[in-house]
C-alpha cells in the first residue's frame, strides 16, 4: 500500500498504531540502520527515547563513502529535534516574556505610536521558527502569529535559494547501495534534491508562510554568494533603512550573536535566541510534537523506516509537488503483512472520498 499523508494526516497513523495494541514504536534511518527515536505511546500519550550522539558512529568512515556531506548525521538529527519542538531554545523563558512586552506595546497607542514589524534571520527559516512556536502561550495570554507584522529581507530568500539546486542523478543512487543499507527504495530519490537542498526546500516553507499566511512587507538589498557576514551587515543596514523610510520600528530574530552586535549598532531592536545546551534522553511530548518529528526526519533523511509496522515513510519520491511540501507530506509505503494495513487502507478510503466533497 501506499498513500500520501499530511502531516495532520498522520495522525491516523498513529490512532491505528494504538488500536492495533502497539505500545511502543521505533524510528530507524535507513543508510546504517541507526535507531533514531523509541517511542512508547499509553492514553494518548508519546514518550520519547533518542538516540545519543555515539549512536550515530558509521560503519565505514566518511573519507570512504561517495559523498561525505550526504551522510545526515547526529547535527542533522539536532537540527530536526529543534525544528519539531522537540528540545527548547535555552533561553526560550525569556523570549516569551519579551514578546508578549512586544505585543502589548503594539496593542497600547501609548506606549508605541508606530507599528512594530518582526523580521527573521536566515538560520531561524530553517527551524521553521514563526509557523511552528505560534501560537504562543504565556502566563494567561496567548499570542498569534498574525498579531505582529512582518518583514522579510530579500537577502534572507536569496541565502535559501542559493542551496536549492542538486538532486540525486543515477551515479549518486548507485555509490548509495554500494556504501550503505538502503537498498533499492533510494531509487525514489532519482532526480530529487539532495540533503542541501531538502534542507532549503524546507526552510522555503517558512519563508512562504511569511509571504502567504503573514503577508510579509519584502525588503530589498544586495546579496553576496560568496561572504554570509557581509549579508548579514547587509540584511541589517537594509532594515535599518526601510524602517526610516516608511516609519516603523523592526524587531530581528536570530541565533547568531553577531547580528545582534550589527542590530545594536544599528539601534534595530533584536533577539538572540540562544541554541540548546543539552538534550533530555527521554521526554513526554504531544501528539505535534510526535507528527513534527517523523515529517522532519522523513524530509532530512529521505526516508525512515518503522519495523514494527513493515512501513516505510519517505520525505522525498519520485513526483512529489509545490503543494506535498506545503502540507509537509509524506509517502507512507505500508509493506503486505503490516498489522496496520486493512484499517488504515479503510480509514484513508473514507478520508478520500470525503475530500472530494
Amino acid at each position: 500500500m501506499e498513500e500520501i499523508f499530511s502531516k495532520e494526516e498522520l495522525m491516523i497513523f498513529l490512532n491505528q498504531i494504538e488500536e492495533e495494541g502497539l505500545s511502543e514504536f521505533e524510528v530507524i534511518e535507513p543508510y546504517f540502520e541507526n535507531r533514531l527515536l523509541k517511542v512508547d505511546m499509553k492514553d494518548g500519550e508519546y514518550e520519547v527515547e533518542l538516540s545519543g550522539k555515539s549512536d550515530f558512529e558509521m560503519p565505514i568512515s566518511k573519507d570512504e563513502y561517495w559523498d561525505k556531506d550526504e551522510i545526515p548525521g547526529f547535527r542533522e538529527y539536532k537540527e530536526c529535534l529543534i525544528s519539531s519542538g522537540f528540545v527548547e531554545y535555552e533561553n526560550w523563558d525569556r523570549f516569551k516574556h519579551w514578546i508578549r512586552s512586544l505585543y502589548e506595546s503594539e496593542k497600547d497607542p501609548g506606549l508605541s505610536s508606530e507599528s512594530i514589524f518582526l523580521t527573521i534571520d536566515t538560520n531561524l527559516a530553517y527551524y521553521r521558527f514563526i509557523s511552528r512556536k505560534f501560537p504562543l502561550r504565556y502566563d494567561d495570554m496567548t499570542i498569534d502569529a498574525k498579531d505582529f507584522d512582518y518583514l522579510l529581507s530579500s537577502i534572507v530568500e536569496s541565502e535559501i535559494d542559493h542551496h536549492i539546486r542538486d538532486k540525486y542523478g543515477d551515479s549518486d543512487l548507485k555509490m548509495m547501495g554500494m556504501h550503505t543499507e538502503i537498498g533499492d527504495i533510494r531509487y525514489e530519490f532519482r532526480n530529487r534534491g539532495t540533503l542541501e537542498t531538502r534542507k532549503s526546500k524546507f526552510a522555503t516553507e517558512e519563508l512562504n508562510y511569511l509571504r502567504g499566511e503573514l503577508n510579509s512587507a519584502r525588503v530589498k538589498g544586495k546579496v553576496s554568494k560568496t561572504d554570509s557576514e557581509k549579508n548579514d551587515i547587509m540584511i541589517v543596514e537594509s532594515l535599518e533603512e526601510f524602517c526610516w523610510e516608511k516609519n516603523i520600528d523592526v524587531a530581528l530574530l536570530s541565533t547568531d550573536r553577531n547580528m545582534g552586535n550589527h542590530a545594536e549598532n544599528a539601534e534595530i531592536a533584536f533577539f538572540i535566541l540562544e541554541m540548546p545546551h543539552s538534550i533530555p534522553k527521554r521526554k513526554k511530548v504531544d501528539s505535534e510534537i510526535i507528527l513534527n518529528l517523523l515529517h522532519d526526519m522523513a524530509l532530512m533523511y529521505g526516508v525512515i523506516q518503522i519495523p514494527e509496522l513493515s512501513t516505510d515513510l519517505l520525505g522525498i519520491w519520485g513526483g512529489k509537488k509545490d503543494d506535498h511540501y506545503s502540507s509537509e507530506s509524506v509517502k507512507a509505503w505500508v509493506n503486505p503483512g503490516s498489522p496496520v494495513e486493512s484499517q488504515l487502507k479503510r480509514d484513508m478510503n473514507v478520508l478520500n472520498s470525503l475530500k472530494t466533497f
